[in-house]
């Protein structure tokens, strides 16, 4: 992956984190910079290891699977857009807590990361850098949760742009898949 492609990732990858701290952020009111700082570190720490696991796991079947890779990262990614497609039209409420603590966080932090493992994955059957990806994801990803639990504290009610997120970051990471299709000559 580009630098381009890395920060698109990363932005759309964030969002989940980025809903979870506004939420954090609406009804957290002391400490705030501390507390920005702490959620925006956990989800970004996350953010950066996740993709590197899932990295881990591609480069050793790569050989097994070189002539289907890009089809394979390419379904991946469908597969997590379908999913954020899928949260973004939910009626279901989701459930908030009060409570920063160490396991919300660490909870949270895993629940946010899961997208990023198969992003992982699929870079690792690309061949792609994955230090300087997953960097980018840890680096962006802690900048838009401290940013978004700041944000949380001025807002009120973000359930309709929570969707929107959702919605463009599917579309992001479907458009990266294509695009990783297109790269391997798919649509010549």
């Amino acid at each position: 992956m580009n630098f381009i492609e890395s920060f698109l990732t990363a932005v759309a990858l964030s969002t989940d984190a980025f809903a979870c701290s506004v939420i954090y952020g609406k009804i957290t009111g002391t400490e705030r910079f501390k507390k920005a700082f702490t959620i925006g570190f956990t989800f970004g720490m996350f953010q950066f290891i996740m993709p590197i696991i899932g990295f881990a796991a591609g480069s050793s079947i790569r050989n097994l699977i070189d002539t289907y890779d890009h089809w394979l990262a390419f379904i991946l990614l469908a597969l997590v857009s379908l999913k954020m497609l899928k949260d973004a039209f939910s009626k279901e409420e989701k459930e908030k807590e009060s409570k920063l603590n160490i396991v919300t966080l660490v909870s949270l932090g895993i629940a946010t990361s899961l997208d990023a493992l198969a992003v992982g994955l699929s870079a690792g059957l690309l061949h792609a850098n994955i230090l300087f990806t997953a960097g980018i994801i840890g680096v962006v990803c802690f900048i838009i949760s401290a940013s978004g639990f700041l944000i949380g504290q001025k807002l009120a009610s973000l359930k309709r742009l929570d969707n929107v997120l959702n919605i463009f970051a599917a579309l992001v990471l479907f458009g990266i898949g294509l695009s990783i299709l297109y790269e391997h000559g798919v649509f010549n």
